[in-house]
């Protein structure tokens, strides 16, 4: 029998581990108090098991598991093959152990998928020590990979020349088995946000119905498509995660959950129906919400949405495709808070057309907003998005080879520079979490101990990382 090693490897990148990645469609960097599950090695290990291909799936990033102590563990093992999601910052560092890798086992082959790697597979492949990458989707391909056959959404290296394979998505997504959550160590996921820890994460679709916004790489790993899941399979998963897995916290990782508001209606209704008690927490776009919708997600156990506001200056989301006014994201925020949910927002500093006014502007804005929670992210021209070509950067740069994370490096445009973007970072934090009213208020609405030790760790690792700026 075939034997397949999984991996989400710690990230060592210049001497500092513990830096955890989203290794899906986004690839960018979550704050180190909080990890993921890895849904798509989950998903991977479902289907490779469904076909009687034995898999092992090793979290060595939430682990804290050296790659040192990784390499022992798959040398232990001796795989066929040997799979690795890669993130937009981590490359470098998975690109070492995939070589180490490679010293020590050169008869198993090397597995790359990730948004990076799917848009520009050479990045990979080019250091001989990854056999294959996946385009997109990595599921099917991977079974096809180690079934000896080179289909649809593979590059590979075929007589000297790297060969891409054409692409094609899942078209039923209820193909899919649920991720192979046993697998996972699914009490060491947990975040200062979610009422009940642990959590796991769901996709209940893939694709963004938003997907125009120019800065944005969804469409490297979705291809400007929107597939659903049948609300069955869903609430199937849902039961299984309750009763199996005894895990009552979900973030649904769908990148707009309430586009298609008749099917959250018949899911919500659904939850409230099996008295399911869950408590859950989704991303929206602000066209997508009305007072109906979100009285009852409420009553299903929503607790937080996060919206994708990004600027604060509508000169600014214009310019970016962004398809909203700020009218809609203020309505939004004020029906969340109105229903009782919790609302957190994205902004994003340095975006095509920022200057000073409009970055402050989007300070002000997430302050006005009166929002739960705020990320605020420096805007990264990723390649294949229209705001890397408006950079110039296919000519000047290979921003794979500097990248660390996805929020943390200057947009190398020329009217902002590195520290201009890192000052107003820092501003932006500061404005928005340590207003005195802020604070009072998450201190009063803390109803545990438990709770309140995980306010003090957001807390932390905010100053944490404004310090670090």
């Amino acid at each position: 029998m075939k034997k397949v090693f999984l991996i989400n490897p710690l990230v060592e990148l210049e001497g500092k581990e513990h830096i955890h990645y989203l290794r899906d469609y986004s690839g960018g960097e979550i704050p180190t108090s909080m990890v993921y599950p890895p849904l798509d090695l989950a998903y991977i290990a479902a289907v490779l098991r469904k076909n009687n291909i034995a898999v092992t799936l090793l979290d060595s990033g939430t682990l804290h598991i050296s790659n040192s102590e990784t390499i022992k563990m798959i040398i232990g093992a001796h795989p066929d093959f040997i799979g690795i999601i890669t993130a937009w910052g981590s490359i470098q560092s998975d690109l070492k152990l995939a070589e180490k890798l490679k010293t020590k086992l050169p008869c198993s082959k090397i597995v790359f998928a990730g948004s990076n790697v799917t848009a520009d597979p050479k990045i990979a492949l080019s250091t001989g020590c990854v056999d294959y990458v996946i385009l997109g989707e990595p599921e099917k391909p991977f079974l096809d990979i180690v079934n000896g056959e080179i289909n649809e959404n593979i590059a590979c290296e075929l007589n000297g020349k790297i060969v891409l394979k054409k692409r094609k998505l899942i078209n039923d997504l209820d193909w899919l088995p649920f991720p192979a959550r046993d697998l996972l160590p699914n009490e060491k996921y947990i975040a200062p946000y979610v009422k009940i820890n642990p959590f796991t994460t769901i996709a209940t679709s893939r694709g963004c119905p938003h997907s125009k916004c120019d800065f944005c790489p969804t469409n490297i790993w979705y291809m400007n498509e929107v597939r659903y899941r049948s609300v069955d399979s869903v609430l199937q998963e849902i039961d299984e995660i309750i009763n199996k897995f005894k895990i009552y916290s979900i973030i649904f990782r769908d990148q707009a959950l309430t586009f298609e508001q008749e099917r959250i209606l018949k899911l919500c209704d659904e939850i409230i129906r099996r008295n399911y008690r869950i408590s859950w927490r989704c991303f929206s776009g602000v066209k997508n919400v009305n007072k109906k919708l979100l009285l009852v997600m409420k009553k299903a156990g929503c607790y937080q949405i996060n919206y994708g506001f990004e600027s604060g200056s509508q000169e600014v989301l214009d310019l970016n495709n962004k398809g909203t006014t700020l009218e809609e994201s203020i309505e939004a925020a004020r029906l969340t808070k109105a229903a009782g949910i919790e609302s957190s927002g994205s902004f994003m500093l340095g975006m095509w057309g920022d200057d000073e006014i409009t970055i402050n502007q989007t300070i002000a804005f997430a302050v006005k907003l009166n929002l739960d929670y705020a990320e605020f992210l420096i805007a990264t021209p990723l390649p294949s998005t229209k705001f890397y070509e408006q950079c110039g950067l296919p000519q000047k740069i290979n921003t794979f080879l500097f990248q660390r994370w996805y929020n943390r490096i200057h947009n190398l445009s020329t009217l902002l520079d590195e520290d201009f973007l890192n000052k107003y970072l820092e501003k932006a934090y500061k404005k928005f979490y340590f207003r005195p009213s802020y604070i009072l208020n998450k201190l009063h609405k803390a109803t545990s101990l438990k709770q309140l030790v995980m306010q003090a760790k957001l807390a932390m690792l905010l100053l944490k990382r404004v310090n670090n700026l």
